[in-house]
């Protein structure tokens, strides 16, 4: 079989075309996740998929503006999931055009975080995956919307966008290393950030190094942002990380990063419906990263939309 997507199906550089086929399943991929390893996915997945009785209907994305468009496009067709090959990024992306409709996310892993699939326990292999979007079951869940662009897993300003771009630049650091990578340069020294947040219409002045809002908690291959976050629960979980000295520092972020948040004093939690994220007149912007990718900066405005996405996910 030929690794080219493109070879498999001609709809590749078009609209996402009909779906009427209820035993083809389409899928979204992007070819540059893990610097084009991802390519290296495609056979066992055709392959997968017609052990199964289906077929994988493979569709090269080359945005996410694009990925978003096609997914929107099979879910007017009618198809009942589309799946997403790549990081949490991808599934992003894809997620975006499906919010609000009747459509599936299918998610196959395809990137180094796939904290989305941590969180609702979808197999991370190939096969494993193929057979949840094959006879797995519908869960709905929140997403977040940062000034209308959608998040599943987490917003994040501050240390957070530092680290993770810092691992995102790793090019000879593996697994869930690469976020450790990225901690150790993100705190030598530590930036702080100074915001102005509005939350559900209370106003809170922060200064310190991580303004985070959660949906499902998990980011950077597992670490943990908030423990407690549900990705059902209507809210969005609020942590602000506070200044500390640095030795401090290290031997805390280390306890926080693992969950362990009870250890953390310089922590606040909140729960949340509608965040304004603002800076300080005359500061300069931050950015901000949604589910691993900078996305945006400040001002924004993060909200949560309750039960607007379908899932797949394993039968228990």
């Amino acid at each position: 079989m030929s690794g080219d997507p493109e070879d498999k199906d001609s709809t590749v550089r078009g609209s996402a075309g009909p779906t009427a086929d209820r035993s083809t399943v389409p899928v979204i991929l992007n070819p540059t996740a893990r610097r084009g390893a991802v390519l290296k996915r495609i056979d066992p997945l055709v392959e997968a998929f017609a052990a199964h009785g289906l077929e994988a209907r493979l569709v090269r994305s080359t945005s996410e503006e694009h990925a978003k468009e096609l997914a929107a496009g099979f879910a007017a067709d009618g198809a009942r999931v589309v799946g997403a090959l790549g990081g949490d990024g991808m599934a992003r992306s894809v997620a975006a055009g499906l919010v609000d409709t009747e459509t599936s996310l299918g998610v196959i892993a395809g990137g180094r975080g796939n904290d989305l699939i941590g969180k609702l326990g979808i197999p991370k292999g190939t096969e494993g995956a193929v057979a949840n979007i094959a006879a797995g079951r519908d869960q709905i869940i929140d997403v977040l919307d940062l000034d209308g662009k959608v998040s599943l897993s987490n917003v994040c300003l501050g240390l957070d966008s530092t680290v993770q771009r810092h691992a995102n630049s790793a090019k000879y650091v593996k697994g869930q290393w690469v976020y450790l990578y990225g901690v150790l340069r993100a705190i030598l020294p530590p930036k702080s950030i100074e915001l102005e947040l509005t939350v559900d219409g209370k106003r809170v002045d922060f200064r310190g190094l991580t303004a985070g809002f959660a949906n499902s908690g998990r980011y950077g291959g597992g670490l943990k942002l908030s423990p407690e976050a549900e990705l059902d629960d209507g809210l969005i979980d609020v942590v602000l990380l506070k200044d500390a000295f640095l030795p401090r520092l290290a031997v805390e972020l280390v306890a926080f990063m693992s969950g362990r948040h009870d250890r953390h004093p310089h922590i606040h939690f909140g729960h949340a419906r509608e965040i304004r994220i603002d800076t300080p007149a005359g500061a300069t912007p931050v950015a901000i990263v949604a589910d691993g990718d900078e996305i945006g900066q400040t001002p924004a405005t993060v909200t949560i939309r309750p039960s607007s996405l379908k899932v797949r996910v394993p039968r228990q």
